[in-house]
């Protein structure tokens, strides 16, 4: 390497040195820049010689992947020439592009993206001119995700880009905020129509969706979150589903009313390989009435879950009616039902929840869902109905219960049924349905109550008896195995008391307990052997309950 003033001969000559007359600015400037190149060359190779620099490239180019944001990765570049050139040739890094940061930034994403596919994110309204920069990109977009826009803007977007989007997957919609200021008339044809490879699609809207505008016949992935607004047409929800016929999941939450007017009693969209079918309302009768015209043959899970505001007026149907119920069980139910499970758990946050479900030998389950949730917790005045809602939830639980036409195949029944302590005054209905479940069941393998109040299931065998004015006595029917979890609000020595008496009275029927199991805490030390002479086999765990158990 030369020194500084053997390169400037060879710039300058060798008479320049002794010669000032001879320099020029021009010559001074080749000069500085030469030096400059060469020290920049140096520490640029020196720069090489770091251990970070000298891992291969393809690894070195995974650093920008575990930053927290694009941003981040715009500073890495400047860290050096070698990380600028490296990442800056790794396309994929440059693929995700957030239009509302301008012109300038979608040019150089862009160009820098090459031909890998892009993910599009737009927030409000986007200006034409970067609309149109993706023109000739359309075949490159494969996630598309449009949140708090006009729909004018949504549907100018579609218009400028016309595709086609071979590799577009995933469309996202959320957050409409109505025409606005460009409103126009509505589109003659779909929007995003040459998305034939789409999956996915997101809607979230609170105006009307404006379902009808949408056809994607490879769908597979379908979310719709809809209200609050006037009414949901279900004619167009129904419409949209029946041009989706490769679905596969189904995620529905309807928070405002389900307008059915229109639709023929014996309209059915049949949606052949739906696996997961998930519907959300906040009107239970329409909304149960809505998946009647539903038929989804491949189900594995349907999930029916009707939400209300704790202080809005209890609904006469918490969950279907009998009429509505029958053809729920006909469209999402493959083979009978084996086994059923009860979940009561009130007041808490929510302030109530109710859950039944019900699976087949197949793991197919479906299951509806009720939640009393309170809006205020900072509103003192309001008490919510705990007696009456309480009484209610229970009688609707135990009738869809009974209404399943093959409650009889039934193996195992599981009932939690978590609420505060039961008075004299709320009882007698209670038992009542308690002695009407028990009826309508059995033979069983297993039964398990686990978080209750052993009164209502066990009533006469208390002394004296807690409850009066019931139909009849609670009568078990015959079950192998009995398991009772940590009983509520009766001290060890009477619930172990009431146990014996059961399985006593059980062996007297004929009807013996093959094994009980007990999980509780301070067991009493003689129940075990107690229950022996009435029972096959005995187990017993003196436990505290688990916060997993609960």
């Amino acid at each position: 390497m030369k020194d500084h003033r053997g390169l400037a001969r060879e710039v300058l000559g060798n008479d320049t040195l002794t010669s000032l007359s001879s320099f020029t600015f021009d010559k001074v400037s080749q000069l500085d820049y030469d030096i400059s190149t060469a020290l920049s060359t140096i520490r640029e190779w020196r720069n090489s010689f770091v251990p970070i620099n000298r891992i291969p490239l393809d690894v070195l180019s995974l650093i920008p992947t575990h930053l927290p944001s694009q941003k981040d990765r715009f500073h890495a570049t400047f860290v050096c020439r070698h990380w600028r050139r490296t990442f800056i040739q790794r396309a994929t890094l440059w693929s995700s592009l957030y239009l509302p940061n301008g012109e300038v930034y979608v040019k150089t994403l862009l160009e820098r993206a090459k031909g890998s596919p892009l993910s599009v994110l737009t927030r409000g309204s986007d200006p034409v001119s970067v609309m149109t920069l993706f023109t000739p990109h359309n075949k490159q977009i494969s996630y598309l995700d449009f949140a708090h826009n006009y729909w004018v803007d949504i549907q100018m977007f579609s218009e400028l880009n016309p595709g086609p989007f071979p590799l577009l997957r995933t469309l996202i919609i959320s957050g409409i905020k109505g025409n606005g200021p460009r409103a126009r008339n509505q589109p003659p044809t779909p929007l995003f129509s040459h998305a034939t490879n789409l999956t996915e699609f997101q809607f979230h809207s609170e105006m009307s969706p404006f379902l009808n505008h949408f056809a994607f016949p490879n769908l597979t992935v379908f979310e719709l979150s809809a209200g609050p607004f006037e009414g949901l047409r279900a004619s167009q929800l129904l419409d949209f589903l029946e041009t989706s016929p490769m679905l596969r999941t189904v995620r529905m939450r309807i928070t405002t009313n389900v307008l059915l007017e229109g639709i023929p009693r014996d309209r059915l969209v049949v949606l052949p390989h739906v696996e997961f079918f998930y519907l959300t309302v906040t009107d239970g009768g329409p909304g149960y009435k809505l998946a009647t015209h539903i038929g989804c043959p491949s189900v594995r899970y349907t999930l029916l879950l009707h939400e209300i505001d704790a202080e809005d007026t209890i609904p006469e149907e918490i969950f279907p009616a009998s009429v509505s119920w029958d053809a729920i069980i006909r469209q999402y139910t493959r083979s009978p039902v084996e086994e059923v499970t009860l979940k009561i758990r009130a007041p808490e946050n929510p302030a109530f929840a109710c859950s039944i479900t019900f699976q087949s030998p197949d793991a197919t389950t479906i299951g509806l869902g009720f939640e009393a949730t309170v809006s205020d917790e900072d509103d003192d005045e309001f008490e919510i109905p705990y007696v009456e809602t309480h009484l209610e939830l229970f009688s609707q639980a135990s009738r869809i219960i009974r209404g399943h036409p093959l409650l009889a195949n039934v193996k195992r029944l599981h009932i939690s049924h978590r609420y505060f302590c039961i008075g004299p005054d709320q009882a007698t209905p209670i038992v009542n349905e308690v002695g009407r479940i028990f009826k309508s069941v059995g033979p069983l393998e297993e039964l398990t109550i686990h978080r209750s109040d052993l009164r209502p299931y066990l009533s006469q065998f208390f002394d004296p008896p807690w409850f009066h004015d019931i139909e009849q006595p609670v009568i078990f029917p015959p079950t192998k195995e009995l398991t009772i979890t940590h009983p509520l609000y009766q001290s060890p020595g009477k619930c172990a008391e009431v146990i014996v008496r059961l399985a006593k009275s059980q062996h007297a029927l004929g009807m013996p307990f093959e094994r009980v199991t007990v999980r509780m805490r301070n067991l009493h030390a003689t129940m075990a052997e107690r229950l022996r002479p009435w029972v096959g086999v005995v187990y017993f765990h003196d436990e505290v309950l688990m916060h997993s158990d609960d």
